[in-house]
Formats: structure tokens, C-alpha cells, sequence
């Protein structure tokens, strides 16, 4: 079986929709959809009292707006985006990792996302969407690049999406509505995520899954710790 032929097999399995990304998809379109008729998913009432993330709220005490957001989406052309992609994309390392890692992973990328968004966002900005996760799966090949060298089909598999995140990160640049720090803390959740859990079939050496679980633990720390200074000292405008 040629390398080419066994990548190809994985990318396949983006229309073989495993059953995480459609109970993830299922979840979000219902959120969606009771949003919209309770006032609209655009509206900021509507977005506070789904749980988006506010970083006033979360200092509050509010701390499930750190991982609610990964649920909710301004508008149906941000929700249908973020579909379409966990749709293509999700079923993938889904069938890579396996459901519970995968579902662990997910919600680990959104938390990542949302600790950074937190640490650094402006207090007044309201933010959602699963984007945190999304960007965690581009971390994820980023690590499959890095971590599986000496597998050529894992790591050609995760240069396969170089251009994708490349894309993508430029564009969250140039577009000032898009959240960059929930992206790229998804981005370095997914990274970190991809030395704890090994895709199924292989194995991660006991030190390099501590080492990410604890860089993984400190990051969250430090960033919910400067989110509370900035909040109390007003160190972001």
C-alpha cells in the first residue's frame, strides 16, 4: 500500500461522519435554534444569557462561560462555517484518536482557547463560537507533523493541512470581528493535547505526556491568573 493510497484512506473518512462530531453538530444546531427564537443569536441580551464568554462575568464567578461558548454562534453564517468544518474535518481525528480522546481533546481546545481569550481579551467584549476547538484539531496536525516524524503517513498527513491553517490564521488577522486569541489558545491547546493523547494504535512516552499535561496545567493557570489582575487593575483597555 503506497503512502500516497494510505492518506488518501484517512481523508476519505471526512465523509464518514463519526458519531462525537455528529452529537457536537446536533448540540450546536439546537442551541442555534432555541437561540434564534428567544431573540436571536446576534443579540447581545440573547448571547449573556446563553453563557457566551465575558470576561467581567467569568471574574465574577461565572466560570462555565469558559466552556459554554464552545457551544453557542453569532449568526447562522458562523454557525453553518464551524458545521461544515467539524463535519469534514472532526469525523477525521475522531477516527484517529478514538471518541472519548477525541471528545476530551475537543473540549480541552475550547477551554485552552477560552482561558487565553480571557487572560488577554478586552472585559467588555462578548465572544463565542467552536472555533477554540476547531483551531485545536489544527494543533493536532500540527502535532501529528511534529510528534510522528517517523511515521510518513501521520506526519505527511498533518502537513496536508500547513496551507489550511496558513489560510486560516491570515484571515483571522485581517478580519477585526473574528476572536484571534480563543483561535490561536485553541491552536496551543490542540498542540499540547497531541502530546497527552496518542492517536489509537500508538504510544507517548510517559515524560513527554507529563510535560504537556503539566505546560498544559501551568498555561491555564497563569492565564485565568493574569485574566483576574487585568479584570481587578484594568490592565486592558
Amino acid at each position: 500500500m503506497t503512502l500516497k493510497y494510505k492518506i488518501q484512506s484517512l481523508f476519505n473518512k471526512m465523509f464518514k461522519i463519526s458519531k462525537v462530531s455528529l452529537s457536537l453538530i446536533t448540540i450546536n444546531i439546537i442551541v442555534f435554534l432555541i437561540m434564534t427564537l428567544c431573540g436571536g443569536s446576534q443579540n447581545i441580551d440573547v448571547l449573556v444569557k446563553f453563557n457566551a464568554m465575558n470576561k467581567i462575568l467569568v471574574y465574577q464567578g461565572q466560570w462555565w462561560r469558559l466552556i459554554c461558548p464552545t457551544f453557542i454562534h453569532i449568526g447562522f453564517a458562523h454557525l453553518l462555517m464551524n458545521m461544515y468544518f467539524l463535519y469534514i474535518v472532526g469525523s477525521i481525528f475522531e477516527n484517529l484518536y478514538g471518541s472519548l480522546r477525541y471528545l476530551i481533546i475537543y473540549i480541552a481546545c475550547g477551554l485552552m482557547g477560552n482561558f487565553v481569550s480571557y487572560a488577554f481579551s478586552n472585559p467588555y467584549t462578548i465572544s463565542a463560537g467552536a472555533s477554540t476547538s476547531l483551531y485545536g484539531l489544527f494543533g493536532l496536525a500540527i502535532g501529528l507533523m511534529i510528534r510522528y516524524k517517523d511515521d510518513k503517513v501521520l506526519s505527511s498527513f498533518g502537513k496536508s493541512f500547513l496551507f489550511i491553517i496558513v489560510v486560516n490564521i491570515f484571515y483571522s488577522f485581517l478580519n477585526p470581528s473574528i476572536g484571534v486569541l480563543g483561535h490561536f489558545g485553541g491552536l496551543l491547546g490542540g498542540y499540547l493535547c497531541s502530546g497527552i493523547f496518542p492517536v489509537l494504535n500508538k504510544k507517548m512516552p510517559k515524560n513527554k505526556v507529563i510535560i504537556n499535561i503539566c505546560a498544559f496545567i501551568i498555561i491555564s493557570i497563569l492565564c485565568i491568573l493574569y485574566g483576574n489582575l487585568s479584570v481587578r487593575y484594568g490592565l486592558i483597555k
